[in-house]
């Protein structure tokens, strides 16, 4: 299955093996995270495989593996590693491997790498599902197109299929009259910005992932200095298909 397909199937998994990932998969999840697309080059990141005993977490389950996820404080970082790990995560679900991002597991005592010292931003569980790996399209439980867009617009449909913090979903997008479009992320409240504040913006480079994904010939991303401005949104750049 190819990681286009893989959008329309992914669902993020929550019950995994006790086996690991083997030499061969992990050589080809290395040499795939290293030849994914930024959506910002000038932001270093870098990323740690691992072992469930170098984690903590206040979930009830684990995975055999985690990706630990690590990028320099600037502009978008956020948004950078979702856009670049959401391939990997498409990646490893084409091959029948299970993830889920995690907001609620960090590295713990036993880990002391430095990875460049960049910060720790999320991680991600990785292993063979206990399980259905794939799920039908019409299980997905998203918003319309018309709550997440100015248009109906079928070039956009892939953003119903991004997963999110808490199922979310914080994008809008609008149309532009030159044929591009902008991404804006909701203003939260109080006691959602406190649950997940700090996570979507990495939703909002999940999504943008998608959208590259399915238009990799043409997908390009930029910051407008000057954007439409959008009652109770954020705007999180501009991009082209």
């Amino acid at each position: 299955m190819n990681l286009e397909e893989t959008i329309y199937k992914r669902q993020s998994i929550r019950s995994y093996e006790e086996t690991p990932l083997d030499d061969k998969e992990i050589g080809e999840l290395k040499t795939f995270i290293e030849n994914t697309k930024a959506l910002n080059d000038n932001i270093q990141w870098s990323y740690d495989i691992v072992s469930k005993d170098k984690v903590r977490s206040i979930l009830q389950w684990r995975s055999p593996q985690y990706l630990l996820l690590f990028s320099e404080e600037k502009e978008n970082y956020r948004e950078n590693i979702g856009f670049i790990f959401q391939q990997v995560d498409l990646f490893l679900q084409s091959k029948g491997i299970g993830t889920c991002w995690l907001g609620m597991l960090s590295p713990n005592g036993k880990y002391d790498k430095k990875n460049d010292g960049h910060k720790f931003v999320i991680a991600i569980s990785v292993g063979y599902p206990v399980g259905e790996i794939y799920r039908n399209p019409d299980e997905f439980q998203r918003k319309a197109l018309t709550e997440i867009t100015d248009r109906e617009d079928r070039k956009l449909r892939p953003l119903q299929y991004a997963p999110s913090a808490t199922n979310s979903q914080p994008w809008y997008i609008t149309h532009n009259t030159d044929g591009t479009y902008n991404i804006y992320r909701e203003k939260l409240g109080l006691i959602k910005r406190n649950i997940v504040g700090r996570w979507n913006p990495i939703d909002i480079g999940i999504a943008l992932a998608h959208i590259y994904i399915t238009n990799r010939e043409t997908f390009k991303f930029t910051m407008e200095d000057n954007p439409m401005e959008l009652n109770n949104y954020i705007y999180e750049g501009t991009f082209e298909i």
